[in-house]
């Protein structure tokens, strides 16, 4: 495990020597290094290639016509045609490192940070909400949405939507959702203290409708995305012997076992059973794994019994996370629960509530 967390620290650290543009920019290829470009691996004549910047500053690329997609590791795959061990080595060795062979091992090194860097500031990861509908959950409230207001220019978005997880996790807290009178509350002091550094060409109800619908779109309140963090170290520790056994295939590959003790772990720590996972985080599960192939082997799992797809995402990396529920035995050897869970349809929808 040592020489594989030396990995990780190895590939986080070069991600911040030589991020994907400074890459593309060594590599002769400066020019496809922004948000509308020619595409460097197809004869494109409409701009179909992105060079972008996540929400935690990861930097990523995509071929809108299908070339592929990733982050520096899988541009140097695709650029070079190499597996991703020998791109591993030749990115980090362009990044300054000593040349050296990545170690073998089932754990795909973590992106740009550290778990703890990736989170907010300190009090997103402790905020204690009142349980009463009075003046104290009201000024709590205007709190969030001063913490999280714009302080620069080009930042809406990212504030924002930081703030919308935050009145997720106040929901959690107080046992119910936020009435519109509240959430007007909250988007009244955002817009008042971030007016000066919005862009002026959109109007105030322009940002209030992103705000609303941004609030349906969050899957994970501030205080639970170290849920991921920690379920992918529990799963790290696992010897093969404790990984799950997948009914009808006894020989499956670690990869696909190991992807399912993720699942196994996840539901372990969700307290509703079902929990999203990003095909971004699956491929974290065993080491070498791209999105897509993670992707492919959910689907395979959800085929073979181990669980079932709730709701279905994509295989972008910065696609929609897709829902799960484990539907083996959380026994160490993952016998099924009852052969009528192995036979239900993987792809079954969530039943929807009847009108009270």
């Amino acid at each position: 495990m040592s020489e594989n967390n030396d990995l990780r620290e190895k590939i986080d650290e070069a991600k911040l020597r030589l991020p994907l543009p400074e890459l593309m920019r060594q590599l002769g290829l400066g020019e496809h290094a922004k948000k509308s470009a020619h595409c460097p691996f197809h004869n494109d004549q409409r701009k179909s290639f992105s060079v972008f910047q996540d929400w935690d500053n990861s930097w990523y690329w995509k071929c809108h016509a299908g070339c592929g997609d990733g982050d520096e590791i899988d541009f140097v795959v695709k650029y070079k045609e190499i597996s991703r061990r020998e791109a591993i080595r030749l990115y980090l060795e362009m990044a300054g490192f000593p040349p050296s062979r990545p170690p073998k091992s089932h754990q795909y090194p973590k992106s740009l940070r550290s778990p703890d860097s990736r989170r907010s500031p300190k009090y997103h990861e402790s905020l204690v909400y009142p349980m009463s509908n009075g003046q104290g959950l009201k000024e709590e409230l205007k709190g969030l949405a001063a913490r999280n207001a714009c302080s620069e220019r080009n930042t809406a978005r990212k504030k924002r939507w930081q703030l919308v997880r935050d009145l997720r996790a106040v929901e959690k807290g107080i046992g119910r959702e936020l009435h519109i009178g509240e959430l007007m509350t909250v988007f009244d002091e955002w817009y008042r203290l971030s007016q000066p550094f919005l862009d002026p060409a959109k109007t105030r109800d322009a940002y209030l409708a992103a705000f609303l619908a941004e609030l349906r779109k969050v899957r994970v309140p501030t205080g639970e995305g170290h849920t991921i963090n920690k379920a992918l170290e529990a799963v790290s520790k696992l010897s093969v012997s404790d990984l799950p056994m997948i009914p009808e295939m006894p020989d499956a590959p670690e990869s696909w076992r190991r992807l399912g003790a993720l699942h196994r772990e996840l539901s372990r720590r969700s307290g509703s059973k079902t929990y999203f996972l990003s095909c971004r985080d699956a491929a974290k599960a065993s080491f070498g794994l791209s999105h897509q192939t993670a992707y492919n082997i959910n689907l395979a799992l959800a085929q073979l019994g181990v669980i079932k797809i709730v709701r279905i995402g994509d295989a972008r990396p910065k696609g929609k996370a897709s829902k799960f529920s484990y539907i083996l035995s959380q026994t160490a050897n993952g016998e099924a629960a009852t052969d009528s869970m192995i036979s239900a349809n993987p792809y079954t929808k969530e039943p929807k509530e009847k009108n009270k």
